[in-house]
């Protein structure tokens, strides 16, 4: 493909090349599966820990660390991938990205060093980082009208169909090959990703002279508020919130450096994000909802699982089923969703509602969940929440960026993916612990309810760290208290599931009312005018 210009490219689509609408889907879908390895990397760490603190001779303390660090890097890279795509060009910085992703991986694969395990961590997190806001950069600035809505719902995929489909896949593979070889496999992707994105990106010229105008100070604070604010709510639990010293610290420095990073980004003629798009109802209302929706997202992704692993014992490999339902569906969803908003009459608002109200009914539903309820029982919610999914994110998307000019997508694009990369380690951390703790709650309150036996269960199941033989009468009754045990242990669980889908609906009803303050956004390929 010849080098081209994205003035000259959107001249020439108006003009009547499609052609060059092949080019850049080719390049859209080169990222999209650069961003479906990035996801695998991040599954195949997350799935097979307990193998790779054994190969590295590490503990669970110093384990937890590989997904704070990933963490770190990608909240890193999402800040600063726009700023660089402009000044290397698009096609340059996404090439680069996808070359350091399959090194990394190969890495990974091969370390036997906790210390350098750790680097290659944080450096896979900055490739993800650099990799998933390319893709709305590409929509917002290169694609015509009439197919931006769906650059937009690639884009979305890496928000549903990527996780969902990577943790499924990576689990059954750990099965079968290793973590070692799911590394691996990230390659021959990363390799077709590369020859796509070099076929279909344009290729702008170089923009060195940015780097004279590079925002330091903006950097310096805005990398210190993502560092403080990710290992916050990523260790938070682990180091007992604000009973640490270290906790505090964090929660300190990352406030105060996230205030003054937006207040600097207002004045600075080169920012990397710029605040001000937050003025516009619209584009406020849709970074909120993201975040917010991102928690929702998380809670149909593993809540499910984690109540089947947790209750029944399930393997996650035999959890598959209930990851596809809501992995594979989007691939055909978010398109049809994206053609039906293309028409003027649909309004994106009511899309909106629909599926916020899809997705608050499948919450509703799931806090009847039971002991007895097993993956079956799952296919109707998630088969309900897909749909909703994918009606409230490429609605919110269309209403966000519809009210953003092509100039200004790469500080959007930067602005909403530095909000999603700090939802996931916050929504995970909160919901960690609001289960952890409701599951302690409910234990407590069921063995209170054992009276007189109390002690004796309490022992039995190492609830004081005593040991429980000498309380055994025999073999019999101890069976029989083991077992009593792991039913409390059971019930508290599922006690305490319900009540995080009971919250989850909350968040989607609070979600739902948000939804007043948007204005109607037109489909962009629709010239409407101002108050129309």
């Amino acid at each position: 493909m010849p080098c081209i210009s994205a003035t000259a490219l959107s001249s020439m689509a108006e003009a009547g090349e499609p052609r060059m609408a092949g080019y850049l889907l080719a390049g859209l879908a080169g990222v999209l599966l650069a961003c479906i390895a990035a996801d695998i990397n991040a599954q195949a760490t997350t799935l097979a820990m307990a193998d790779i603190r054994g190969h590295l001779g590490v503990g669970i303390d110093r384990g937890s660390w590989f997904e704070t660090l990933f963490s770190v890097g990608e909240v890193m890279g999402m800040l600063v991938a726009p700023w660089l795509a402009i000044a290397f060009s698009m096609r340059r910085f996404a090439a680069f990205a996808t070359v350091m992703l399959a090194v990394l991986s190969v890495g990974c694969a091969a370390v036997n060093s906790p210390e350098l395990f750790y680097g290659l961590r944080y450096l896979q997190g900055l490739s993800t980082g650099f990799l998933i806001p390319l893709l709305m950069t590409v929509a917002l600035r290169f694609l015509t009208p009439s197919i931006k809505l769906f650059g937009l719902a690639a884009y979305a995929l890496t928000a549903t169909f990527a996780p969902n489909f990577g943790a499924p896949v990576v689990a059954w593979a750990h099965q079968v090959a290793g973590y070692d070889a799911i590394y691996l496999s990230v390659v021959p992707v990363a390799a077709l990703a590369f020859g796509l994105i070099v076929y279909g990106i344009p290729q702008d010229p170089l923009h060195l002279e940015r780097f004279k105008q590079l925002d330091w100070i903006g950097l310096i604070l805005g990398w210190t508020a993502g560092i403080c604010i990710v290992a916050l709510f990523s260790q938070g639990e682990r180091l007992d919130w604000l009973h640490s010293p270290l906790i505090d610290v964090l929660a300190i420095v990352g406030g105060v450096s996230l205030v003054v990073f937006v207040w600097h980004e207002c004045y600075h003629p080169v920012p990397f994000i710029w605040p001000q798009l937050l003025l516009r109802p619209n584009f406020a209302f849709g970074t909120i909802m993201l975040f917010g929706f991102i928690v929702l997202g998380f809670a149909f992704s593993t809540l499910p699982s984690r109540f089947l692993s947790e209750v029944h014992g399930y393997r996650p490999a035999q959890t598959m089923p209930v990851a596809m339902i809501v992995a594979l569906p989007p691939l055909v969803l978010l398109p049809a969703v994206s053609w039906l908003l293309n028409f003027k009459r649909v309004d994106a608002r009511w899309c909106l509602v629909v599926g916020l109200v899809l997705v608050a009914t499948t919450c509703l539903l799931y806090t009847q969940v039971s002991p007895d309820w097993i993956r079956h029982n799952f296919y109707l919610g998630q088969s309900i929440a897909v749909v909703g999914q994918a009606l409230v994110v490429v609605s919110l998307l269309m209403l966000a960026t519809g009210v953003v000019a092509p100039q200004e997508g790469p500080y959007a694009a930067a602005t909403i993916n530095v909000t999603r990369a700090l939802a996931a380690p916050i929504g995970t951390g909160v919901l960690d612990w609001f289960l952890r703790s409701r599951v302690d709650t409910h234990s407590h309150a069921l063995l209170d309810r054992i009276g007189a036996h109390r002690y004796e269960l309490a022992q039995s199941t190492a609830l004081t760290g005593h040991d429980p033989a000498p309380m055994r009468a025999d073999g019999a009754s101890a069976s029989a208290i083991s077992q009593f045990a792991s039913h409390i242990q059971s019930q508290a669980q599922t006690l305490a599931l319900a009540d995080g889908w009971q919250l989850m609906l909350v968040l989607a009803v609070v979600l739902l009312m948000t939804c007043v303050i948007t204005e109607r956004v037109y489909p962009p390929r629709l010239k409407i005018p101002p108050g129309t």
